[in-house]
């Protein structure tokens, strides 16, 4: 079996206790059995504070006994969903960010919930997934949505960024090893302000949308050509790029983005189109690192 991205046969799936921590690892289970890998579960068990007294090592002990009885019922749960997945499991006092970060040199893919202990989302769209976003060395995977499709399309995003490249070379993968079609969406919203003065110079809208239309084309004709067999549909339409995208993700097996947005800002923070898609779609969104393969970027872009 051909596995579509990474860098070794491991699917890293980050535990917390939260229930959104053991969806992930649900998902990350049947992944790895997708792709005939293994699934490593790690947990991060947080330092004390500075200024708490543990004199015997109880606080500590108690803190690791009630990481490990996590760790058994992911264990389970895996097992349940995946028979037969073989399970890695690392536990450490660590943060969460360092250590999936460490992991993700040696994985094909992280995966981490949406939604951290506490119910607070913010806290691990925005320390997490956004600090992997900038150094994990594969691509990650933000699992959204309680029951997950697995037979749906990849979607993805199309717009005219160099990074785009990248982010559509890896959805056609996914739609190849899934063995499903690709739904690509190009949303753009026509500066309504300037309508008078267009239809003055003689611009229309449906001309423009033509030419949005050759763009898509275009870009993923250059994709087709490296993945041969996929089946393709494609949507140019008007409004905000992410509420199309969420909109599309709906029975979407898997959303792919970028991690960054076009401000030329590499590595700094996740596009404003990726954090509203993590914090909104309805089904797992992997964020793809541009840089991971450069030397597919530059095929791309000779081709």
């Amino acid at each position: 079996m051909t596995v579509p991205i990474g860098h070794s046969n491991v699917v890293v799936v980050g535990l917390d206790g939260s229930d959104s921590a053991q969806r992930a690892v649900a998902w990350a289970a049947q992944e790895a059995v997708r792709r005939d890998a293994s699934l490593r579960i790690v947990h991060a068990e947080l330092p004390l504070p500075a200024d708490a007294l543990d004199m015997t090592g109880m606080a500590r002990s108690a803190l690791h006994d009630e990481a490990m009885a996590w760790v058994q019922k992911a264990i389970s749960e895996a097992n349940e969903v995946a028979p037969g997945v073989e399970v890695q499991v690392r536990v450490e006092v660590n943060t969460p960010a360092w250590l999936l970060e460490q992991e993700s040199a040696a994985a094909a893919l992280v995966v981490v919930g949406s939604r951290g202990l506490g119910g607070f989302t913010g806290l691990l769209l925005g320390s997490v997934a956004v600090a992997l976003s900038c150094h994990a060395k594969c691509p990650v995977v933000i699992v959204r949505g309680a029951d997950p499709v697995l037979d749906g399309p990849v979607v993805v995003g199309v717009n005219g960024s160099p990074q785009n490249w990248h982010v559509l070379d890896r959805a056609f993968e996914e739609a190849v090893a899934r063995g499903t079609s690709l739904v690509a969406v190009h949303a753009w919203r026509p500066p309504m302000r300037n309508a008078r003065i267009a239809e003055t110079v003689g611009i229309v809208w449906s001309e423009l949308d033509s030419v949005r239309h050759a763009l898509v084309k275009q870009r993923l004709e250059a994709c087709a050509d490296r993945h041969p067999g996929v089946r393709v549909e494609s949507h140019v339409v008007h409004g905000s790029p992410a509420q199309r995208l969420v909109e599309h993700s709906e029975g979407a097996s898997l959303l792919v983005v970028g991690s960054r947005g076009t401000g030329g800002l590499r590595g700094l923070m996740l596009g404003s189109t990726s954090q509203s898609v993590l914090r909104h779609a309805l089904s797992p969104v992997l964020l793809v690192r541009p840089g991971l393969d450069e030397q597919t970027d530059e095929a791309l872009l000779d081709g």
